[in-house]
C-alpha cells in the first residue's frame, strides 16, 4: 500500500470509492434522506487535480484506488477554529476499513500541509467520522448543520489539530 497524488485517470475510481463509502458507512450516523442527499449526483468531474490543493490517493501494490484525500493550505471561511489549513476529504473503500489507509492518506496529507508551512488544519468530519480523526489526535470545536444537498440537512463535526 501506497500513496501518491492523484491523476486525472483515477477520477472514475475514486468516485466509485467516494460512493461505496458513502453508502456503506453513512448510515452508521445519517437517515436514508441524508445518505441519499449524500449520495446524489457524483460524477467524475467532481474530482479536479488542479490549484493549491492536495489530492492523494491510496493504492494497493496491484494498482487499485482504495482511498482519497484531500487538504488546502489555507483555511476556509465556513470554519469556526482559528487554523492555517484544512482536511477537505478523506474517505476509504470499506472493503479496506481497519487497514490503515485513512491514517495512510491523513499522515500523507498532514505532511504535505507541514511542507506548505501550515502549522494547524481542520475538518468538517461527517458523524461517523469524528472518532477517526479524535483517535487522531484531533479535537471537537463544534458541530455544524451542513445541507447535504436538496435542502436535506446533518450535523457534521469540525475538529481541528496542531502539525
Amino acid at each position: 500500500m501506497h500513496v501518491r497524488a492523484a491523476e486525472p485517470d483515477d477520477s472514475a475510481a475514486i468516485l466509485s470509492v467516494h460512493e461505496a463509502a458513502i453508502a456503506e458507512r453513512g448510515p452508521l450516523a445519517y437517515d436514508d434522506a441524508v445518505v441519499d442527499a449524500w449520495h446524489a449526483g457524483r460524477s467524475v468531474d467532481d474530482y479536479t487535480f488542479d490549484g493549491e490543493d492536495t489530492f492523494l490517493v491510496a493504492e494497493t501494490n496491484a494498482g487499485t484506488v482504495v482511498g482519497f484525500g484531500i487538504a488546502l493550505p489555507e483555511c476556509r471561511d465556513h470554519l469556526v477554529a482559528d487554523v492555517d489549513g484544512e482536511v477537505t476529504a478523506l474517505y476509504v473503500d470499506p472493503n479496506r476499513a481497519g487497514e490503515g489507509v485513512g491514517t495512510l492518506l491523513l499522515d500523507a496529507l498532514h505532511g504535505s500541509l507541514r511542507e506548505q508551512d501550515v502549522a494547524s488544519a481542520a475538518c468538517w468530519a461527517s458523524a461517523n467520522a469524528a472518532s477517526f480523526y479524535e483517535r487522531r489526535g484531533y479535537e471537537r470545536v463544534t458541530t455544524h448543520r451542513h445541507e447535504f444537498g436538496d435542502g436535506v440537512t446533518g450535523d457534521v463535526v469540525e475538529l481541528w489539530t496542531s502539525l
